[in-house]
């Protein structure tokens, strides 16, 4: 009897453990917070979302719907009404724009009620042409670098002129700048500059590329041989 109490004393040991064991409470991992999602056509305005040209509207009266229409804003920003006639949407918030509208009409409606939604968002993109390896449109991402939509397209060309790229902005008509992006490029020096929905970048081509089309297109196409230009290097 006394030569089985020790295995049977580790036994009870064992099984209590293991009961214990079961019994506790498992605390679960905290997970960090997700980030809050963010609004896709906010585009990091302030205030919220801004109407732009091409965006479709859809405005209701609360207590007219026969008034009720949905209009897209034109290119240059102007939105036209029957009741309110023209006003500069592009720019405004849907609710500054339900306070104007209120405003137009408050002199033929009692007190209006007016709502603002913006049905379809017009989409926005960046045009990338020049030495690029393909030129094209680039969706607009907020805070879109030039050399970011470059690169969407491929890169640069060996013949690009990276120091004198064409930025051109605006709705109507555009306004040019030019800028060097050797210094983002070679060295990873941060822009200043970012892009806008609607702004065109042209990279240009360099002299020496300029040369070599020349020849490709004009001599070499013409010759037998490979023209000799100085001391043995050819073109």
């Amino acid at each position: 009897m006394r030569a089985n109490a020790k295995p049977l004393s580790v036994y009870l040991f064992l099984s209590l453990s293991l009961g214990a064991c079961a019994r506790q409470t498992v605390q679960p991992v905290r997970l960090p917070p997700l980030d809050a999602p963010q609004d896709s056509v906010a585009y990091g305005e302030p205030g919220g979302y801004r109407i732009q040209p091409g965006d479709l509207l859809r405005i209701k009266f609360l207590y007219h719907p026969e008034l009720d229409v949905k209009v897209p804003v034109r290119p240059d920003g102007i939105l036209t009404m029957q009741v309110a006639g023209q006003m500069q949407a592009a720019g405004l918030t849907p609710t500054q724009l339900e306070e104007l509208i209120k405003e137009r009409t408050s002199d033929r409606l009692r007190e209006p009620e007016v709502s603002v939604i913006v049905a379809q968002v017009v989409e926005r993109k960046v045009y990338v042409g020049g030495e690029v390896r393909v030129p094209g449109f680039v969706p607009f991402n907020p805070g879109m670098t030039p050399l970011q939509a470059i690169m969407d397209r491929g890169g640069f060309t060996p013949t690009a002129r990276v120091d004198s790229v064409l930025k051109l902005s605006g709705s109507n008509e555009y306004q040019g700048t030019r800028l060097d992006l050797s210094a983002a490029l070679q060295r990873g020096t941060p822009e200043n500059v970012q892009l806008h929905a609607g702004d065109v970048l042209f990279v240009p081509r360099t002299f020496v590329g300029d040369v070599n089309t020349f020849v490709n297109l004009y001599i070499r196409e013409n010759l037998p041989i490979s023209p000799r230009v100085g001391f043995g290097s050819t073109f």
